[in-house]
């Protein structure tokens, strides 16, 4: 019975690693290249449209960018649901003059892509309070029915 006991923990062990440690199956990760810039191109031009619709605070626009089930969190860490934003633009208790992302990794998953950057955001305000400044962004991107939706978005202060 000794002996059985290395070979189960040696088993177990493979087991678990095998478990957590990420797998890529061919083609179901894609980072945006020359082959599919056209994907970058349809996301970069909804990224436009998004900053453009929360400067203006358009609304309508909003509606249609993000998903239904659409979740934020924001630069204090709180998880805001897609009526709840839309309710803080419209009341003004959130609103930007200006909004410069700058896109440093883009990934295509089948039909969800992961954009990460960072972005310089002017005359800003979070739950009433000024919060212009620099910060990392994270946003998730699905594809339903050849349009590009944000399913989730989140951004973290960068500390200079």
């Amino acid at each position: 019975m000794k002996m059985q006991t290395p070979w189960i923990l040696a088993i177990g062990f493979v087991s678990l690693l095998c478990l957590t440690t990420p797998h890529k199956a061919a083609g179901q990760t894609t980072p945006v290249n020359e082959n599919n810039s056209s994907v970058k191109q349809d996301l970069e031009k909804r990224f436009r449209e998004y900053t453009e619709a929360l400067t203006k605070r358009d609304l309508n626009a909003l509606e249609q960018i993000w998903t239904d089930d659409y979740v934020f969190i924001n630069p204090r860490g709180e998880l805001v649901t897609k009526s709840q934003r839309l309710s803080n633009l419209k009341a003004g208790a959130t609103e930007f003059q200006a909004i410069r992302p700058k896109s440093e990794r883009t990934e295509v998953h089948g039909n969800v892509a992961l954009d990460v950057g960072t972005v310089t955001l002017e005359g800003t305000k979070y739950g009433g309070k000024e919060s212009s400044g620099d910060y990392r962004y994270m946003t998730v991107w699905v594809n339903n029915d050849g349009r590009w939706q944000m399913i989730a978005n989140q951004i973290t202060r960068i500390a200079h």
